[in-house]
């Protein structure tokens, strides 16, 4: 934990985890956060201003919820030690799985580059996801000889941790009979990670309609390309190589079924994976997500130490079996250069850390400026009315540097057009559109429209009615202009009545 302590204190800036490079940290900060202002007085739900609140899973936001109830601040910090003290349990549990498994030169090695290597240290004090699911999955694997019921329970809570669990875990949990066990335990086992999961696609079928909700949609936005930007040719030319590994790694799995050695469940999740994120870069749509920088995220950052243990492997256990033991002396000096040389990689990633400065200082300006102009009086009381933030880290800006609360802020991802046919536009449709958005700014209470150029909607039903709506500033970073908002209040007779028309698709 010390190396990640002193990356996240002294060498990054605690309240940038990487703006641009880890923009999703805020936004999982931002569910968790309005979740906690807003989601639990609607009954145990999670909250989001862009609709995302399950793609990822319920577990991160829920503990993050209740990191906030406990310490009574709603720091981005904690996001970053809740991944932190997860990378490092995952740290620990290598060391004892492969001690366990192998021996304890195994065990120091893969450790010690799982502790310090810096694509280790820089995901797991990202305030991401993936330390929780891996850390999960492993202490699954760890407790399962004696602790059945745990490590079920451990299994299920790791797909509610990340999307790639639902693929994982089921796996795992099949992979777990090919041992030999007694019924009781199997049946522990079972009842541990069908309790969770039970729970959880409840929950989730209750609050999307889809049971399945985060596996359905990552496959449909990163595998299926639902929401995928354009192929382009230097991605084109990486996927040979992604194939590459995931045959390798899947060649590793089915060796790893055939020949079932003591470690085969360890053995199984790294190999396993391996093949799951070379086959979404390799075989999906999900390539156009691949960029030089993207060595060093997270995504990546598992199949790293999973690589090093293998390393480790090979020096301490295959090597002395077949050349002899009087070369161990060898063997850890190639593994200490190795480790020395891995620690190169901080160059690189730090200066693509040292580059979201810019991106995170604009943001920052962005909150206190929208901040400073709803303080005033006039506005305070009423709704500040955003873009579905593709700037998260400027909802963050707004709340720890700005002082607003939860309850003030307003997605503009549910106003009427979104329940209305495709297609349907305020140009075709003035009377009947322009009523429903009046409706809509009245019931939420807006005071303060943040209204961005490419809403053409917008901007034209303000041009239409200039008296209710007055600009007060620009953010031209992100050609956001800032209006304030003085829309009488329609009779609830009118609203039905539009929405009635609107839905059917006239006048």
């Amino acid at each position: 934990m010390a190396p990640r302590l002193i990356y996240l204190f002294a060498v990054s800036n605690p309240e940038n985890v990487g703006d641009g490079l880890y923009t999703d940290v805020y936004q999982h900060w931002q569910i968790a956060y309005l979740t906690k202002e807003i989601g639990l007085s609607h009954g145990l739900r999670l909250w989001d201003l862009k609709g995302v609140e399950y793609f990822w899973g319920s577990l991160h936001p829920i503990v993050l919820v209740i990191l906030f109830f406990v310490t009574g601040s709603t720091d981005i910090v904690l996001a970053r030690i809740q991944s932190l003290a997860f990378g490092s349990l995952g740290v620990v549990l290598i060391f004892h799985l492969c001690q366990r498994y192998w021996n304890l030169s195994v065990a120091v090695a893969a450790t010690v580059f799982a502790a310090i290597a810096p694509t280790s240290v820089f995901n797991d004090a990202s305030g991401m996801l993936e330390p929780m699911g891996v850390s999960l999955s492993l202490l699954g694997i760890w407790l399962l000889p004696k602790r059945s019921l745990g490590a079920g329970i451990a299994w299920g809570l790791a797909t509610a941790a990340r999307p790639e669990a639902w693929l994982s875990s089921p796996g795992l949990v099949l992979a777990s009979f090919l041992r030999r066990a007694t019924v009781r335990r199997w049946f522990l086992m079972l009842l541990g990670f069908v309790s969770v999961m039970a729970a959880q696609m409840a929950f989730l079928n209750a609050r999307t309609g889809n049971p399945i909700y985060p596996l359905y949609w990552n496959y449909l936005a990163n595998a299926g390309g639902l929401w995928m930007k354009p192929l382009i040719a230097s991605q084109q030319s990486a996927r040979p190589w992604f194939v590459a590994l995931w045959a390798m790694a899947t060649l590793g799995l089915l060796t790893t079924l055939w020949r079932r050695p003591r470690s085969y469940l360890l053995l199984l999740y790294g190999f396993g994976s391996c093949a799951l994120v070379f086959g979404l870069f390799g075989l999906t749509a999900f390539i156009t997500e691949w960029y030089p920088w993207r060595w060093m995220m997270w995504i990546l950052a598992f199949p790293y130490d999973f690589a090093a243990l293998l390393v480790a492997i090979g020096l301490f256990v295959i090597v002395p079996r077949y050349v002899g033991r009087e070369i161990r002396q060898r063997t850890w000096l190639m593994a200490g250069a190795l480790l020395v040389g891995v620690q190169l990689t901080w160059i690189p990633i730090e200066a693509a850390y040292t580059s979201t400065a810019s991106a995170w200082n604009t943001d920052v300006a962005t909150g206190r400026y929208i901040a400073s102009i709803f303080g005033q009086p006039d506005y305070r009381g009423g709704t500040l009315n955003l873009p579905p933030p593709d700037h998260p880290a400027v909802t963050y800006a707004l709340v720890h540097y700005g002082g607003l609360e939860g309850r003030h802020l307003m997605s503009q991802l549910y106003d009427p057009f979104y329940y209305l046919p495709a297609g349907y536009q305020y140009a075709d449709h003035p009377a009947t559109a322009g009523t429903l958005l009046q409706c809509w700014l009245s019931t939420t209470k807006t005071s303060i429209l943040v209204m961005p150029d490419d809403r053409a909607d917008y901007l034209a039903y303000a041009a239409d009615h200039p008296d209710w709506f007055e600009m007060l500033g620009r953010v031209s970073d992100y050609r956001w202009t800032i209006e304030a908002v003085h829309v009488p209040a329609p009779s609830p007779q009118t609203c039905a009545q539009s929405a009635l028309n609107a839905r059917a698709g006239g006048e």
